[in-house]
């Protein structure tokens, strides 16, 4: 009801189902939590994270307070708050028993600007495992980062579909215009979850192309529900060439300078003729 309906909120019931005996139903009341700015739950969600019997519990608290992190890097919590949370999840990922835990914090702090953080986030990638490359890439999304572009691209075509998919969706995060031929080209692959990924990223991008390429795969699509995903993702890139039009966001220093401070008309002339 709340993805259908944005003007719903369940915060309330969220609230306590958090306490609830079931891991499943605690789990559940996390993911419920996504489009919530509220930030009386930070401590709750920070308690789950280090103390919760589930190991699942514990990895949904993690990536629940990425959205928290966001928040904060766009300054609508306290700055303190902000650094704690930072701080207890970078001790998550160098300390968690469990990797699961510990990619999710990694993947949370995607959105933060800590110095410390792309350093995690390189070493996660040239892991052995592939799993934590995975969450590598989806950090590398979040950062706002072009220092990520050649690895997300190099990525875009792995033989690991999980990796791909995840590369397809870094690129589209980052805006990556290079990734486009690629991107194109993902449409073609079977796998529904990976071409579906590149559609949507080519309406982050936008582009020269990129209409055509979606409006394509929505003509040999059958499936229903693949359908209304190609659909949501041209009108979001018919979102995204209407942004790239605005215009009125190209300031340069003089124009903000004249903004601030208009230069006014000369009326002493019309002065004079109203007081002879």
């Amino acid at each position: 009801m709340a993805e259908s309906n944005t003007l719903l909120q369940f915060d309330a019931i969220n609230r306590i189902a958090l306490g609830d005996d079931d891991p499943g139903v605690r789990v559940t009341a996390i993911r419920s939590l996504w489009p919530s700015e509220d930030g009386s739950f930070i401590p709750t969600l920070l308690e789950l994270l280090e103390s919760d019997e589930s190991s699942e519990v514990r990895a949904q608290a993690a990536a629940a307070l990425g959205r928290f992190v966001y928040l904060g890097e766009v300054g609508k919590i306290p700055a303190r708050t902000l650094t704690e949370i930072e701080e207890r999840l970078l001790s998550v990922v160098d300390g968690a028993a469990d990797p699961h835990i510990s990619r999710r914090a990694l993947e949370s702090l995607g959105f933060s600007s800590r110095p410390e953080v792309p350093e995690l986030i390189e070493h996660a990638f040239e892991d052995d495992s592939e799993e934590w490359a995975a969450s590598a890439l989806y950090a590398m999304g979040r950062s706002a980062d072009d220092r990520w572009a050649p690895l997300v691209i190099d990525r875009l075509k792995d033989s690991n579909l999980d990796l791909s998919r995840e590369a397809a969706r870094a690129a589209g995060e980052l805006e990556l215009s290079d990734a486009l031929a690629a991107l194109v080209d993902l449409l073609q692959e079977e796998d529904a979850e990976l071409h579906l990924a590149a559609a949507w990223a080519l309406s982050q991008i936008g582009g020269d192309g990129a209409e055509e390429a979606l409006e394509e795969l929505l003509e040999r699509t059958e499936d229903e529900d693949e359908t209304d995903l190609i659909e949501d993702a041209l009108e979001n890139l018919a979102l995204t060439h209407e942004m790239s039009d605005l215009s009125l966001l190209d300031f340069s220093p003089e124009d903000l300078q004249a903004l601030v401070n208009p230069e006014m008309p000369d009326l002493s002339e019309d002065e004079d003729q109203l007081n002879p």
